[in-house]
């Protein structure tokens, strides 16, 4: 038992945690038994438990590095562990690509910063001086005595990428809700690119975007962009027909689009959207190879190379045509991160990247190795999921994260900071730990496991400086406070919603409680527009849509009225405006928004559905078949919404450069 209890603790399986209504839980013995198994462990066999043990713990010892080095680009020292005999012996340290070759006559004298003794050996690690490396991953090897060991060393950065202090405005979107100007259906990136030129002229700085992931081709009504096919690659539907290179001249593609289905829904039609655009794809792929020039050729071969990685997540039939519709999605990309760069605004555009992947996509089958078995991703029980949250996304295997050096991770991070100023990541305490939902005895179960929290934070910031990027983690619900403090020493701004940021009375926090480096929002994509909240449009929804009874829809209105007094209490100590029940929820949210624009917070975030007016939501959490999630379109194009806003949206800019 003892042995199991160890490996417990050196496999990440957690022992405690702490309720959101402050009660100390212990998992149960079984519980943690059966987590352990997901990871393909036999908790019975003794001989496998102790040589896990053994190579997790002492092993570690036994060799000169491990297969990863972190070393921080301010205060460079390697942590080399030898066996205490061999302090007199010299040392030779070479890094090929940087030419670097050290040598040391001994390795005495150097700071001691561990110890560890095995069959009474006392073995010792040490720090050793070298020499400042550029930020990044550099192949070594090192030797002491007869021993050598190969590792790769991580040149980490202090903090994140970021940029100066000043208090910036943006915007946060659906991309697929813009209203699209080919009539096609669906926003893409010819609609953002406008989009970004608009509001650049109103002086905000960033665009946050949902997850551009790719989706489902063959199930195209699978639209959550937060349970994607695959987080490496992009969705094509974000294709822009006009921006291609190959719609020129291309009378196939002519003639399909004179043909296009008309559109005027208030929600996305995904197959119909689907099938018309893939058959537009189809045309663009088939004049690239007929027509394209040598040079464009070798570009998507260089595209191809450049991104192998990701593309080797690919499981299609035909894995050309789908690299040429990855290619044409990051030129469209980057096209659009360019004209946010070219108006001056300080950040761009904000990725979005989901906890998890689908456990039937491409991401999934491709690594299924990396993967638990049976163990999906989720939420302990809080106030709003009294029985918790199991999210259906497969729960990534914690030790065998570090394969071929974080080689998955690495390139899943790189994949979402490239052509984009910012990335968000959904749910940041992945890095650290994630609550599993698995089957144990026929009944649901669930625990934390813990992952390489230094790892995974060393990939963040050396990436984020690679790709010019800042990063955002969307810290919600219960984060350990060394977590918080963590992400705060590496400049990953906070994500903050107005709507959950109370005191123990429920009132409202007043504005100056938001933490400076954050990002600050009203709501996100799982809370109803303003003014469907203010109007109680959302409660209404649900019940048309059976969610919710008579007698519950009730009492959820008159919560809500409790809600919209402590809103009005909110903005009556922050502005001095004194408004009711019955004021019009346009009134109430420029006062809000204007309140809040005051906030120490640097980055404040006002979603365009509100802009718009928007009474239906964007998504019901707990929801799939019920509601049509994430398929409702703005009303009208987005250059007059925002046009139409330009005064209050100055208001905002006036009130953050005070």
């Amino acid at each position: 038992m003892q042995s199991l209890s160890q490996l417990y603790y050196l496999h990440g399986i957690g022992y405690e945690y702490t309720k959101y209504t402050g009660e100390h839980v212990i998992f149960e013995e079984n519980t943690r038994r059966q987590a352990l198994s997901c990871c393909g462990i036999d908790t019975a066999n003794s001989d496998q438990i102790n040589q896990l043990n053994f190579a997790l713990d002492a092993g570690t010892w036994l060799t000169l590095l491990p297969q990863t080095s972190i070393i921080e680009a301010h205060d460079p020292y390697l942590k080399v562990r030898i066996d205490e005999r061999l302090l007199s012996r010299a040392c030779h340290l070479s890094i090929p690509s940087l030419s670097i070759n050290l040598t040391r006559e001994n390795l005495q004298g150097l700071a001691v910063t561990g110890d560890y003794g095995f069959n009474g050996v006392r073995y010792l690690e040490v720090a050793l001086p070298v020499p400042a490396m550029p930020i990044g991953y550099h192949d070594a090897v090192i030797t002491v005595a007869d021993q050598q060991a190969h590792s790769q060393l991580w040149i980490t950065p202090k903090e994140c990428y970021s940029i100066d202090d000043k208090k910036r405005l943006g915007l946060s979107i659906q991309l697929y809700s813009l209203c699209n100007a080919q009539g096609l259906g669906i926003g893409d990136f010819a609609d953002l690119a406008t989009l970004i030129r608009e509001v650049a002229q109103q002086e905000m700085d960033y665009i946050l975007l949902n997850p551009l992931h790719l989706l489902f081709e063959h199930s195209p009504e699978r639209a959550s962009p937060y349970s994607p096919n695959s987080r490496a690659l992009l969705n094509p539907l974000y294709i822009s027909i006009s921006l291609c290179e190959d719609a020129l001249n291309n009378d196939s593609l002519s003639q399909l689009l004179s043909d296009k289905p008309a559109t005027t829904e208030p929600f996305i039609d995904y197959s119909a959207v689907s099938r018309f655009k893939y058959d537009a794809f189809r045309c663009l792929y088939t004049q690239f190879c007929r027509t394209a020039s040598a040079d464009r050729k070798a570009e998507f071969k260089q595209f191809c190379s450049n991104h192998k990685h990701s593309l080797a997540t690919l499981v299609v039939d035909d894995n050309e045509y789908a690299s040429y519709l990855q290619w044409q999605a990051h030129l469209q990309l980057n096209h659009c991160q360019h004209i946010a760069n070219e108006a001056n605004m300080a950040i761009g555009l904000i990725n979005d990247l989901a906890v998890g992947c689908a456990g039937d996509g491409s991401e999934f089958r491709s690594q299924e190795e990396l993967f638990a078995v049976g163990a999906n991703v989720g939420a302990p029980p809080d106030p709003w999921a009294e029985q918790g949250q199991n999210w259906g996304l497969p729960a990534l295997n914690p030790q065998k994260l570090s394969k071929n050096n974080f080689a998955f991770y690495r390139s899943l991070i790189r994949a979402n900071m490239e052509d984009v100023g910012g990335l968000r990541i959904d749910h940041v305490m992945a890095i650290r730990r994630l609550w599993w939902c698995f089957e144990n005895n026929a009944q649901q179960d669930g625990c934390y496991v813990y992952y390489p929290f230094e790892h995974l934070l060393a990939i963040l910031k050396i990436e984020s400086h690679l790709n010019h990027c800042v990063v955002i983690g969307e810290d919600l619900g219960v984060v350990p406070s060394e977590v918080r403090e963590a992400l705060k020493a590496s400049a990953i701004y906070s994500n903050g919603l107005f709507y959950f940021e109370k005191d123990y009375q429920g009132e409202f926090l007043a504005s100056e409680h938001f933490a400076p480096h954050s990002l600050l929002m009203i709501a996100n994509h799982d809370v109803p527009p303003f003014k469907g909240w203010w109007t109680g449009h959302d409660i209404t929804v649900k019940q048309e849509y059976g969610l919710l009874d008579s007698a519950q829809s009730a009492a959820q209105h008159e919560a809500r009225n409790v809600e919209k007094h402590r809103m009005l209490n909110f903005i009556a100590r922050e502005s001095g405006q004194h408004l009711s029940l019955d004021s019009e929820a346009s009134v109430v949210y420029e006062l809000l928004a204007s309140s809040l624009a005051a906030a120490p917070a640097r980055l404040f975030t006002i979603q365009i559905d509100d802009l718009d007016q928007q009474i239906l939501p964007v998504n019901i959490p707990g929801t799939d078949k019920e509601y049509p999630n994430w398929r409702r379109v703005l009303s009208r194009p987005t250059e007059q919404i925002i046009r139409a806003q330009h005064a209050f949206l100055a208001n905002l800019i006036s009130i953050r450069n005070q």
